[in-house]
């Protein structure tokens, strides 16, 4: 009998796995989402209808429950540093998923300083789960990078390069 309940469980998470590879967002929900949201609580234009006080409150609020950027504000960024390009954007996501590292990172310095390297959840995935889920982190996000709108939200640039909101690493 114990031996019929371990096989089943075998089987059980046999089936998780080849279901969550289905899809993308199958992947993000099994993987990505106990960090990621996948988009901003409020957007842009309503934030920027709030006084600077209440905007940088606002930030405060939803920063604090956040474990990881949301993954439109990653695809963004992604696009916008590969100039569009899907078969490097998506390159870099299956490596960087598998292999993340510092110095690999595109994250913002204030980003980066604050949830630090993500875990290498991707070394343990098929190839065809990173294919499906960099291809979906591309084509599911149609957010343009606003570099003006992420420094501050108030159009000035964070003085980063002193060291207010990391130490220069990534993009």
């Amino acid at each position: 009998m114990k031996l019929i309940k371990i096989a089943a469980a075998v089987m059980l998470l046999g089936v998780i796995s080849l279901s969550a590879g289905e899809n993308g967002e199958e992947i993000y929900k099994a993987k990505c989402s106990a960090c990621h949201i996948q988009k901003p609580k409020m957007d842009k234009s309503k934030m920027m209808q709030m006084s600077k006080e209440e905007r940088m409150s606002m930030r405060e609020k939803m920063m604090k429950d956040m474990k990881a950027p949301p993954l439109a504000k990653v695809s963004a960024k992604l696009k916008h540093d590969f100039g569009g390009d899907k078969a490097k954007f998506t390159a870099f996501v299956k490596d960087y998923i598998k292999n993340p590292t510092a110095d690999k990172s595109k994250c913002m310095p204030m980003a980066l300083k604050r949830f630090g390297v993500m875990p290498a959840i991707g070394a343990g995935m098929s190839d065809a789960d990173l294919d499906t889920i960099a291809n979906w982190l591309y084509d599911n996000f149609d957010e343009k990078w606003d570099a003006s709108f992420m420094k501050g939200m108030n159009g000035k640039g964070m003085k980063c390069g002193s060291g207010k909101c990391g130490s220069g690493m990534g993009n």
